[in-house]
């Protein structure tokens, strides 16, 4: 990612060093050749958008190489089918809050994993929690009783314009974009009780959830029947 930015760097040096120069021929009555680096330069000016554009949506991810522990998930009970769940990301200052309502929580996540030449520049897999949300063990509740979903992406604070998604666009366009592996979802789900707390890894395969209390693996337990 930081190769990246510095190459977005590299490209709109370029790019204004053609424009200026351009701008200096159009002084000196050279217009050809003004008007040909002036059109260089806002090439490489776009080249340069583009290229921080990407870099900007990868840092809303992090590296993933082996398994690692990304995030711990704790919840309380505050009413039947209805909890309060508390996120935090291990790898980042990152934590959220929600109200979960049903008898299972499901967390998902975006994976990216890279080939080629972006290999080459030092790009890892990367992934990112991407949303939580509660489900009903029913599946007629899981259709007529209330959802809850919620978004877990943060988006750095100096990118206003949150319409490109990396992960969409490479996931939609990923039969021409040839140094893009794979671009996948990724998703775990388990009992919500009261007390339990559950430890998250992911790895290149994708999402792990692990009980991490008492409360938790006994409800794992009643879950699948032991």
């Amino acid at each position: 990612m930081a190769t990246l930015t510095l190459i977005s760097i590299l490209i709109a040096i370029v790019g204004l060093a053609f424009t200026v120069t351009g701008i200096r021929r159009f002084f000196q009555r050279r217009f050809v050749h003004g008007i040909g680096l002036e059109f260089s330069g806002l090439i490489f000016l776009a080249l340069a958008a583009a290229a921080f554009l990407l870099a900007s949506n990868l840092y809303t991810y992090q590296r993933l190489i082996y398994e690692q522990a990304v995030a711990e998930i704790s919840f309380r009970q505050v009413a039947p089918q209805e909890y309060q769940a508390d996120i935090r990301a291990l790898d980042s200052p990152f934590r959220q809050i929600v109200d979960l309502k049903g008898d299972e929580w499901q967390l998902d996540a975006q994976v990216l994993s890279w080939k080629g030449v972006a290999t080459l520049l030092g790009m890892d897999a990367n992934y990112r929690l991407h949303r939580i949300s509660g489900r009903y063990i029913d599946i007629a509740e899981e259709q007529q009783r209330p959802r809850s979903v919620y978004s877990l992406v943060k988006k750095p604070a100096y990118i206003e314009d949150d319409r490109f998604d990396l992960w969409q666009f490479a996931h939609e366009h990923q039969s021409w974009l040839q140094w893009i592996d794979a671009a996948y979802g990724s998703a775990v789900f388990l009992p919500m009780t009261d007390g339990a707390r559950y430890d998250i890894s992911i790895s290149r395969t994708g999402l792990v959830a692990r009980p991490a209390n008492d409360e938790a693996r006994k409800a794992v337990s009643r879950w699948i029947g032991l």
